[in-house]
């Protein structure tokens, strides 16, 4: 019978005139790019890129000339949130002591204004890196890399929670205890009950990932290393087809690379990302 009612709907449709197209695919959604260009002076501010093709590759959207309060602006991650556009960034270069992190707003993300400057809150800090952020529920945190002056190879994330919606004031350092030392760049999503994070280990140099169960803080386990050592910077955007893409970057001769994983346990190798001149960044959805 159902064979049949679909020949009659058919026949109707031809005697009509009329042509049954297939819907056109969804496009893929416009995600933005937040990076720097590098070590000199000169690239050690805000630029945004643009990408239509799921993230494989970006254009040029702003060279915002943003630097923030010393002058000096890497490693920025990016949150679109309440209506506008957060970045949280480090505010000196990777040879000279940074005490705190920063954080500046926009609604056009052209023009930036600088929010709130977040002490590491850690006794004798040498360098505070790479603030991501993480958001879950209503909940904003950010995870820093901290370091001290007296220990070598000892950083450590520290997640850091906003206490107002206009994100300019927020709670001291909360270690991510189990991650082990001397951990770099570390980039936190959720899947189900389980926490993510993938991070760099700065003495062997290459991108693990760690799991748990537990919270944000407590009960993280390495699931091992990711593709060959080299790499740093992890960060993740959700595609539109449910999986993820994550970037990192090739510090030892530049560019941006990625791949994609549907359970972020299995993840396809490496590919460079036309993107020129990005460095260390995050992706969102525009």
């Amino acid at each position: 019978m159902q064979s049949i009612i679909r020949w009659f709907t058919a026949g109707i449709a031809l005697l009509a005139g009329v042509l049954v197209a297939p819907a056109p695919a969804a496009a893929a959604t416009t995600l933005v790019y937040a990076t720097f260009k590098g070590d000199a002076a000169a690239d050690e501010e805000l630029w945004l890129y643009q990408s239509t093709n799921g993230g494989t590759s970006y254009s040029v959207l702003s060279d915002t000339n943003f630097r923030g309060p010393t002058g000096v602006l890497r490693d920025p991650g990016i949150l679109k949130y309440n209506g506008k556009y957060y970045i949280a960034y480090t505010v000196q270069s990777w040879t000279t002591n940074s005490t705190y992190f920063a954080i500046a707003s926009s609604t056009n993300l052209t023009t930036w204004t600088n929010v709130a400057t977040v002490n590491s809150g850690i006794a004798d800090t040498k360098f505070t890196w790479a603030p991501e952020f993480y958001v879950e529920g209503s909940t904003v945190r950010i995870i820093a890399s901290v370091a001290a002056t007296t220990c070598s190879a000892c950083f450590r994330p520290y997640v850091y929670t906003a206490q107002n919606t206009a994100l300019t004031s927020w709670s001291g350092p909360v270690q991510m205890w189990g991650l082990g030392t001397n951990h770099i760049d570390t980039f936190v999503v959720k899947s189900g009950s389980t926490w993510h994070a993938f991070t760099k280990n700065e003495t062997t140099k290459y991108i693990e990932h760690w799991i748990t169960t537990k919270n944000l803080t407590e009960g993280w386990v390495n699931k091992g290393n990711l593709w060959s050592s080299g790499y740093e910077g992890p960060s993740l955007v959700r595609l539109d087809n449910g999986s993820w893409r994550i970037y990192v970057d090739k510090y030892t001769n530049g560019g941006i690379w990625t791949a994609t994983s549907t359970d972020l346990n299995t993840w396809t190798g490496l590919s460079a990302v036309g993107c020129s001149g990005c460095r260390h960044g995050t992706a969102i959805p525009r």
